[in-house]
Parts: C-alpha cells; sequence; structure tokens
C-alpha cells in the first residue's frame, strides 16, 4: 500500500513539472506580446489568443477607438514582433 500511494505521489509530482518543449505557456506569451503593444505601441489591447506556439501567435486586439483586427506575432532574436495586421468586421 505505501508503495502504491509513493506511485501516486510521484506520478502526480512529474504531471506537474512537465519539461515537454512542445508545450506552450500561453499566459507567458500573451504577457509578453501585450507589453510589446503597450510599448511601442499603446493603442490596443489584447482581448483573445488564437493559435500559440513558443515562436509564433495569433492575437485578436480591440483598439482604442474600438475596432478589432487579428494579428500575427512572431519571435524573432528573443522578440516578438508583428508580422501581420488585418481588421475584422
Amino acid at each position: 500500500m505505501r508503495s502504491f500511494i509513493l506511485a501516486v505521489i510521484l506520478a502526480s509530482g512529474a504531471c506537474a513539472h512537465s519539461t515537454n518543449p512542445g508545450v506552450v505557456n500561453v499566459a507567458a506569451v500573451r504577457a509578453e506580446i501585450n507589453g510589446t503593444i503597450r510599448s511601442e505601441h499603446g493603442d490596443r489591447s489584447i482581448h483573445s489568443m488564437g493559435k500559440t506556439r513558443n515562436d509564433a501567435a495569433v492575437v485578436y486586439t480591440t483598439a482604442t477607438d474600438g475596432t478589432k483586427s487579428e494579428e500575427t506575432w512572431v519571435r524573432v532574436d528573443g522578440k516578438w514582433t508583428l508580422r501581420t495586421r488585418t481588421a475584422l468586421k
């Protein structure tokens, strides 16, 4: 019984500390891109995230005038850069 409990504890700890390089921390990506938007542009904010990878992300933004956009961001040399921006209707 002790070995069963130990196995459960070890298995749950392994899940919490995943080292899978394919796992993307979407919240961290969103925060980094949002910081870039605020520091370089300051005219819009992120309202949702689309497909997100460690090196690229689709971001949906709302401008201060209420217009919405779909943006594609890529990580170049460790910095997030806006690649495309398309207005949404």
